[in-house]
């Protein structure tokens, strides 16, 4: 590799922090079960739209004309233009293989930056870029999900002129004392292999419910005690044993499979993979409205003990990776109104995935890495780019009094 691909065309760097798996990634292209050029609609930047239009291809440049329209309401630089999808929802850019027409004959400089970037994720905090992989790619869940040392972070330098936009700047995750030690601690706690997923959602519930309560001033001067102090009950018996007694009460799991199945049939999905997993959780649980809720609450609590806790106990690696990576991702806890908003919405997640997997589980006699990746790229594919119905799943939670972390730990252990 010559000297200027290492520095950029600028001579410049910037500093990036990555979790391990991204060094390892590359798009397997045609080979791709569930491509990210189908279901989605995919917007063109002001730049690449002019490119296209200048192009001199004498096969791309009426395609592009045909197949590439602008925005006509709300444009902006970055959401300039968009593609058009045929009547399987699939890019009209691509060849007979699924291979992308614009790469292949015009080169990859002339990708759009959402084609460009994809399945990266940047932020930035302060002077330092993250860049993460959403899940919702396949090969991007299983290099994150598989790793059953668990993700690692490492830091370095790239050219500031790398392709790529910025998803958002936080400028009150730079100005604040202690978003750091949060996340920090937040990570160590969901790594915290001694103890169970379940475990660590609620260790991690309550100390989150302990500093909302405080002023900003008093959790600066308190915080590393407060750490400390949950740190601690991690190895704390009496602690653990009060958890472990807390009942369950999967009524409001049972709702919320029930509302997937009717979203599903009002709105749609365009994933034909997460669909397939849903109509397992639905069969799997007899979700639909005229089966009694007490026969539904059995489905589900004898598939939870014959088919899914003995895999998810070789396998919790999993979904911590999986709790890791949205962490970092999403610059968890900041990425809603309140520090216990992001951990409610974060958590609702995590219950999601795993009513999906117990009724999964019952349809196929068990579970396996394969299944967990289907489900989560899947999940993560439609629910990061239908945000109506988790917001509907937060409203739902506030509106029936779920939003206490008492019940919050409740539908954690259920």
């Amino acid at each position: 590799m010559s000297k200027w691909m290492v520095i950029g065309m600028n001579g410049k760097t910037r500093p990036i922090l990555v979790p391990a798996y991204l060094k390892e990634f590359q798009c397997i292209g045609s080979s791709c079960e569930d491509t990210c050029c189908a279901g989605w609609k995919v917007i063109i930047d002001k730049d690449t739209f002019q490119k296209y239009r200048e192009t001199k291809h004498p096969e791309m440049k009426d395609l592009l004309k045909k197949n590439v329209t602008r925005s006509r309401s709300n444009a902006t630089m970055l959401d300039y233009a968009k593609i058009k999808l045929d009547d399987k929802d699939i890019c009209t850019l691509l060849d007979d293989q699924g291979l992308c027409k614009v790469h292949s004959l015009l080169g990859p400089e002339l990708l759009s930056n959402t084609c460009a970037t994809y399945p990266r994720m940047l932020n930035r905090l302060d002077e330092t870029v993250e860049k993460s992989l959403t899940l919702s790619c396949p090969e991007a869940a299983r290099l994150a999900l598989l790793n059953r040392s668990g993700i690692d972070f490492i830091e370095e330098d790239e050219p500031t002129d790398t392709r790529g936009f910025m998803n958002r700047t936080l400028q009150t995750v730079q100005k604040s004392p202690y978003f750091w030690d949060l996340r920090i601690f937040t990570i160590q706690v969901l790594q915290n292999r001694r103890h169970s997923i379940e475990m660590r959602l609620i260790v991690l519930g309550l100390f989150f419910q302990k500093i909302e309560s405080l002023q900003q001033q008093e959790l600066v001067q308190q915080l590393p005690r407060i750490m400390d102090d949950y740190s601690s009950r991690l190895d704390n018996e009496q602690f653990i044993q009060s958890i472990k007694e807390i009942p369950n009460n999967l009524s409001f799991q049972v709702g919320m499979g029930r509302s997937l199945i009717n979203y599903r049939i009002t709105d749609g999905f365009s994933s034909q993979r997460y669909l397939e997993c849903l109509l397992d959780m639905n069969k799997g649980l007899s979700l639909e409205d005229e089966t009694p809720i007490d026969e539904v609450i059995e489905n589900y609590k004898y598939a939870n003990e014959v088919y899914y806790k003995p895999f998810i106990e070789g396998h919790e690696y999993l979904l911590e990776n999986y709790m890791v990576n949205y962490v970092f991702k999403n610059l968890f806890p900041s990425d809603q109104p309140t520090l216990f908003e992001s951990y409610s919405m974060f958590v609702v997640n995590i219950i999601l995935i795993k009513l999906h997997l117990i009724g999964m589980s019952a349809v196929h006699k068990g579970l396996s890495t394969d299944l967990v990746i289907k489900l989560i790229q899947s999940y993560t594919k439609v629910f990061e780019h239908k945000e109506d119905y988790i917001g509907n799943v937060r409203d739902t939670i506030k509106e029936s009094g779920y939003s206490t972390m008492a019940h919050m730990a409740v539908l954690i252990k259920s």
